[in-house]
């Protein structure tokens, strides 16, 4: 990557709140500068600030104007460099770029987006893919679907898995009760009501749930949302999340659809056991280490559940996946693609 051959990140993701996606985006740029220091984040205007990240911030708004127009613009009037977008979406117009679509799950059930976003999303993401000089995916099971939806050459579609996180913590225990963690509330896509009808059995237990995200429409005028055993938070900080996490029971990922699912490796490499459905995305990413019961089934659900204590005590070695999930490991094979699409210029 010479001198005379520019590269940047789209930087949207950085005025985002930090969802797998955006964590992803945030774990691959620390790593991608530290290899090419040269590597610049352009992202609109704001308040914002990442340490050790190299920003320059520009245009008037925020969102899908600065990316669809303000971002463009500026790349055109520095010689329309590389634009590196790590995060499902891209400017249509712009054509030297590599693009990284997570999922498509607004193909999958679109029930779980907006009007406007599934109509958006079904006209970009397709004509992203066909302009883009590499596609990037997380996984090998949305590399399929990638490829099958949208009759992709496979050559054209690189899998860059997902890295760790840095987890901080809050020196403060959570609670004194035991409880599940459940995150992604807010998304109907997580599946979270199949957990929370489940309630007045899982307090017999007697675990709690503690749920992240609780604006969440599944939760209001219901006959649980003011149960003692079911406790919401619409938002916690990094190091709250992760010692939710190290402290809880067991955290629950419900979710049918995923290109990865982050809270599920979070949660493995801190030691606390994870129940998730077993479908096969969850199983080729994973393997044997979560708590696996039928999707969609109850009973099979609540006879996992009793497993989390003997699961705990297992002390699951987690070292195959620290090897096969590193942002430093991803970010070269990121290098080495935009390596290569730098000589299709």
């Amino acid at each position: 990557m010479g001198a005379a051959q520019k590269v940047c990140i789209n930087g949207r993701f950085l005025c985002a709140n930090a969802t797998g996606v955006q964590k992803y985006a945030l774990g691959l740029c620390r790593e991608l500068q530290k290899l090419n220091p040269g590597i610049e984040i352009i992202a609109p205007c704001g308040n914002f600030s990442f340490k050790g990240l190299q920003v320059v911030k520009t245009g008037r708004v925020k969102g899908f104007l600065w990316e669809q127009c303000f971002l463009p613009f500026y790349l055109w009037r520095h010689k329309s460099p590389l634009l590196i977008n790590l995060c499902n979406s891209a400017p249509i117009l712009y054509k030297n770029q590599i693009t990284c679509i997570h999922d498509l799950a607004f193909l999958k059930n679109p029930q779980w987006f907006s009007r406007s976003f599934r109509k958006w999303y079904t006209y970009l993401i397709p004509r992203l893919i066909k302009k883009s000089k590499a596609v990037v995916t997380v996984s090998d099971f949305i590399k399929d679907e990638i490829i099958n939806a949208y009759n992709v050459l496979p050559s054209k579609v690189h899998v860059v898995p997902n890295g760790i996180p840095k987890m901080d913590f809050d020196n403060e225990k959570p609670f004194d009760f035991p409880y599940l963690l459940l995150t992604g509330v807010y998304n109907a896509r997580k599946n979270a009501s199949f957990v929370i009808k489940m309630l007045p059995e899982i307090k017999k237990t007697p675990l709690h749930i503690v749920g992240l995200g609780s604006d969440a429409a599944i939760f209001h005028n219901s006959e649980w949302a003011h149960d003692d055993f079911l406790h919401l938070f619409k938002y916690v900080s990094d190091q709250r999340y992760y010692t939710l996490i190290k402290h809880a029971d067991a955290v629950v990922f419900p979710s049918e659809y995923e290109g990865f699912g982050i809270p599920v490796l979070e949660s493995l490499l801190l030691g606390t056991p994870v129940l998730v459905p077993d479908l096969p995305f969850y199983r080729r990413s994973f393997g044997d280490s979560p708590l696996y019961y039928k999707p969609s089934d109850e009973k099979s659900f609540l006879e996992e559940l009793e497993k989390i204590k003997i699961q705990k005590q297992k002390n699951l070695d987690v070292t195959d996946l620290k090897n096969k999930y590193n942002f430093t490991q991803s970010a070269v094979l990121m290098a080495d693609l935009i390596s290569k699409c730098l000589k299709m210029l």
